[in-house]
């Protein structure tokens, strides 16, 4: 069996050969989380593959893993908001990037659900992704993803992964917490599990076992999450249920091997062939490496 991390962050430091967004007390401008670095975390949990996604639209250095190390990742990119061609954006990045997806946090800012979703700003940009088969990466707060589930009446065809145990965050309730790790401040469980129930019912929409940290108001393992993970396994079933780190928010606090076994201590009673289609077979049928 494969162990695949469906979700992570490697970044350089900030410099002109490799720009990216700069987030003051989590990826400040020198701060840099490389491959190698992972890889002995990797080593040490037993985990063979990994998917990464940059803190921006530029993929230099994911580019330059997929050379490196051949085989061992795939690659989710960023939405570049500043593309003139979003055609020719994403065909170029897949070309030189091989992204398989992108990642995405909008629908449109100044639409309502009751709008013709053909109508919202990245409806064109979602088509596009349909036709490249590119995956979504969503996270989004519930008005977007009310608006999402309207693109997705449209576009069927699109594979979907809502991010972080498909909690629906606002940026104005992000903090920093005392370990240097993203915090939400959010209600447990969150009113949204309708919304997202709602939205499983398309076979293509999936969602990942993972941020828990980032919402808990509990230490490790994150007690107040059981409720939360009983109900992800109820919507989306073993088969629709992607473990990801979210490294390196994660590595002192609690650790990337304590993070892989969230899945036995919020998920005890799921068979074996269940635990490896979450921590690794459900990416694998849907990730090349």
């Amino acid at each position: 069996m494969n162990v695949i991390d469906s979700h992570l962050h490697l970044f350089k430091a900030y410099s002109k050969d490799y720009p990216r967004p700069i987030h003051p007390g989590l990826a400040d401008e020198e701060r840099e989380v490389l491959a190698q670095e992972l890889i002995v975390e990797m080593e040490k949990a037993g985990v063979d593959k990994a998917i990464v996604v940059p803190l921006g639209p530029e993929d230099h250095y994911i580019s330059e893993l997929l050379k490196e190390y051949p085989g061992k990742f795939a690659t989710v990119g960023i939405y570049d908001t500043d593309a003139p061609d979003q055609a020719e954006n994403l065909d170029q990045r897949i070309e030189e990037s091989s992204i398989q997806g992108i990642r995405v946090g909008f629908v449109d800012l100044e639409a309502s659900p009751d709008d013709d979703p053909e109508k919202y700003a990245m409806f064109p940009v979602f088509k596009l992704m349909a036709e490249r088969r590119l995956k979504v990466w969503f996270y989004a707060e519930p008005r977007q993803v009310e608006m999402f589930d309207r693109v997705l009446e449209r576009l069927p065809e699109l594979e979907v992964i809502f991010n972080h145990c498909g909690f629906m965050v606002s940026l104005d309730n992000l903090s920093i917490d005392q370990h240097a790790r993203p915090h939400f401040d959010t209600q447990i469980p969150p009113q949204t599990l309708d919304l997202l129930e709602r939205i499983a019912a398309n076979p293509k929409t999936y969602v990942h076992f993972s941020g828990q940290y980032a919402f808990s108001h509990d230490p490790y393992p994150y007690p107040d999450m059981n409720s939360v993970s009983k109900r992800l396994l109820k919507i989306f079933g073993p088969e629709r249920i992607l473990w990801a780190s979210d490294f390196p928010w994660i590595l002192k606090i609690p650790g990337y091997v304590e993070q892989l076994e969230l899945v036995e201590k919020l998920l005890p009673d799921i068979t074996q062939k269940e635990r490896e289609l979450i921590q690794g077979g459900n990416a694998k049928r849907l990730f090349h490496f």
